[in-house]
């Protein structure tokens, strides 16, 4: 006696054409099935590849319009004032406390001691602000604003910190955190390939 196979006889059972207008799995070979996949999976690629670059070119209109403002800002206080930006927030800064330290003033502005020195000096000469002696420790520097230095200010219509600031600070908290993360996969892959092309550092590292 013949054991029968558990599914019958796959030699009898009838075959099938493919109807055209089916596209159902049973009806295509594994190969068929993959191709198909692969071409899906292309055309995919394909069309995300203008909305990707439409996104890359606006937000680098935005970095242009952001720095091309603040430009535009310095500029329109250096005639007015004679001073540019980055003086002139110093001056605002220093004006918000009865005195303040180099020290001080640099982490106010993301300074390196040095630069904050050479803003100082600046405002010095021009007679904004004057250095004085603490009362308590005389080998330590204050700097407070001059007579001359809050006229100017006062002649000055805001933001003394400049635009780019200004707007900085009128972020949110959850805002602020969301544009420094971006920011900062930014800078990342900047200082990556900066490191691979030239084997040099980041402007301000």
């Amino acid at each position: 006696m013949h054991s029968r196979p558990l599914y019958g006889d796959i030699r009898r059972l009838p075959v099938r054409a493919a109807d055209p207008g089916k596209s159902s799995m049973g009806n295509q070979s594994p190969l068929h099935v993959r191709k198909g996949t692969s071409l899906t999976s292309s055309r995919r690629k394909r069309s995300l590849k203008p909305a990707r670059s439409g996104l890359d070119l606006r937000t680098l209109q935005a970095f242009r319009m952001i720095f091309g403002s603040a430009r535009r800002f310095d500029a329109d206080v250096r005639r007015s004032t004679g001073v540019s930006g980055s003086l002139l927030w110093a001056l605002s800064e220093i004006a918000r406390t009865r005195s303040m330290s180099v020290n001080a003033l640099a982490e106010r502005m993301a300074l390196h001691q040095t630069t904050a020195s050479n803003v100082v000096n600046a405002l010095v000469e021009q007679k904004l602000i004057r250095r004085t002696r603490s009362a308590r420790d005389h080998r330590v520097v204050q700097l407070e604003i001059s007579a001359a230095g809050k006229q100017m200010l006062a002649s000055v219509q805001g933001p003394h910190a400049g635009l780019l600031v200004d707007a900085i600070r009128r972020l949110d908290i959850a805002q602020l955190g969301s544009l420094q993360r971006g920011l900062a996969q930014l800078v990342e892959q900047m200082r990556t390939i900066a490191s691979v092309s030239a084997g040099e550092t980041l402007m301000g590292e």
